[in-house]
C-alpha cells in the first residue's frame, strides 16, 4: 500500500485524531515496561489480559450479536490445558495452548449449534451458555485430573520463550501478551473488512432473518464466530496460568470473569474493535488504583461491579453504544466529518426544500 493510499484511509478529522491517539497508545504500550518498576509491569500484563478477554468475547458478542456467558469456560479451558498438559504431563506450553484453543473452539461451536437447533432468543442463549460454564466449572471442581478443590500448581523450574515462563521478570511475558493481542486485533480487522465471513457477521448482528434472506448461512456463521471467539479466549487463560503458576476451578471459571468480559466489551463499545480494549485496560488500572489505597480484593470486586452497573445505566440513559462510539460522536460534533458534501446529497436536499415550499404554497 502506497503512502497516498494509506493517508486516504484517514480522510476525516475524526479518523486522523483517532489514528494519532492509537499511535501514541502503541508507543506507550511498548515503552511502558522500561519506565515503570516490576510490580507495575505485572499490572500492565493483567491489563492486557483483561483487554484480550474483552476483545475475544467481542468477536461473538459485539460483532455477531451473541450474548454469551460461555467464554469464561473458554478462559478456564485455556488455563487448565496448560496446567494439565504442560505442568503435569510435560508437553511444550505452546502445544498445550493450541490444544486448549482447539477444545475451547469445539465447545463454542457445539453450544452455538445446539442453541441454534432450539431457536432460542438472546436471553435464553445467555442462560444456556451460563449453564454450560457452570457445568464445566463443576466438573473441574470434582475431577482429580484438574486437582479438584486444590487446583494445580506449576512446579517446573524451566524458563525462557520456549517454556513461556519467567519467574522473576514479568517483562517478557508482558511483550508476549502485547504481541498476541496486536495479532488478534490485526487479524480480526482484516477478517471483518476483507472476508465474506467477517462481513456476514455484521448482517447477522443487525438482523439474522434479513441475513438469511440474503443467502447467508446464519447458523454456520454464528457457530464459526463462537468457535473463533472462544478459541482465542483460551489464549488469555493460558497466559494467565503461566503468570500465576496456579490454577483452580474457582479462579478461572468464576462467573464474575464471564460477566466482566461481556459488560467490559459493551461499556467500551461492542460494535468497535478498540472499545473492549479501552475498557479492559481502564478497569485494570482502576482496580490497581483502588488496591494502592489498601482496599481489599473483595471490596475492589464489589466496587467494580457497582461501577459496571452505573456505566451501563448511563449508556442506556443517553442512548449511546459505549465509550468509544461516544468519543467518536463527540469528535464529529466538534470537528464534523471533514468531507466535502456529496453533490447528489446536495441535490436531494434541494429537492426536499422545493417539495416543502410547494407543500406550503
Amino acid at each position: 500500500m502506497s503512502v497516498p493510499e494509506l493517508l486516504a484511509r484517514f480522510d476525516t478529522p475524526v479518523k486522523r485524531i483517532n489514528a494519532v491517539i492509537a499511535t501514541v497508545a502503541i508507543v506507550c504500550a511498548v515503552l511502558y515496561p522500561f519506565v515503570v518498576e516490576s510490580p507495575l509491569v505485572s499490572v500492565g500484563f493483567v491489563a492486557l489480559i483483561f483487554a484480550m478477554r474483552n476483545f475475544t468475547w467481542n468477536i461473538a458478542g459485539g460483532l455477531t450479536g451473541l450474548l454469551s456467558l460461555a467464554h469464561v469456560a473458554g478462559f478456564g479451558i485455556g488455563a487448565f490445558a496448560v496446567a494439565i498438559l504442560t505442568w503435569t504431563h510435560g508437553w511444550n506450553v505452546w502445544l498445550a495452548i493450541l490444544a486448549g484453543m482447539a477444545v475451547s473452539a469445539a465447545v463454542g461451536v457445539g453450544v452455538s449449534l445446539i442453541m441454534s437447533r432450539f431457536g432460542v432468543n438472546a436471553f435464553f442463549f445467555a442462560l444456556g451458555t451460563m449453564a454450560l460454564s457452570l457445568a464445566i466449572a463443576g466438573i473441574a471442581a470434582s475431577w482429580s485430573v484438574t486437582g479438584g478443590n486444590d487446583g494445580l500448581q506449576n512446579l517446573s523450574a524451566d524458563e525462557g520463550l520456549l517454556h513461556l515462563q519467567w519467574f522473576t521478570n514479568p517483562v517478557p511475558l508482558y511483550f508476549v501478551a502485547l504481541l498476541l493481542l496486536a495479532l488478534m486485533v490485526i487479524g480480526t480487522a482484516w477478517m471483518v473488512k476483507r472476508t465474506r465471513f467477517g462481513r456476514s457477521l455484521a448482517f447477522i448482528r443487525e438482523d439474522p432473518q434479513m441475513a438469511a434472506s440474503m443467502g447467508i448461512d446464519v447458523v454456520r456463521n454464528q457457530a464459526g464466530a463462537m468457535g473463533l471467539s472462544m478459541g482465542l479466549t483460551a489464549v488469555s487463560g493460558s497466559l494467565m496460568a503461566q503468570y500465576t503458576n496456579f490454577v483452580s476451578y474457582d479462579s478461572v471459571f468464576s462467573m464474575e470473569i464471564g460477566i466482566a468480559m461481556m459488560v467490559g466489551a459493551i461499556i467500551g463499545g461492542s460494535a468497535t474493535l478498540a472499545g473492549p480494549i479501552v475498557a479492559g485496560i481502564g478497569i485494570a488500572a482502576l482496580e490497581e488504583a483502588l488496591r494502592s489505597f489498601d482496599v481489599s480484593s473483595s471490596n475492589v470486586s464489589s466496587f467494580t461491579q457497582i461501577l459496571y452497573a452505573v456505566i451501563v445505566i448511563v449508556l442506556v440513559r443517553y442512548g449511546t453504544d459505549g465509550i468509544v462510539p461516544m468519543w467518536n460522536a463527540l469528535l464529529e460534533r466538534l470537528f464534523g466529518d471533514g468531507r466535502d458534501p456529496d453533490p447528489e446529497d446536495l441535490e436531494d436536499e434541494r429537492r426536499d426544500e422545493a417539495s416543502k415550499e410547494v407543500a406550503h404554497a
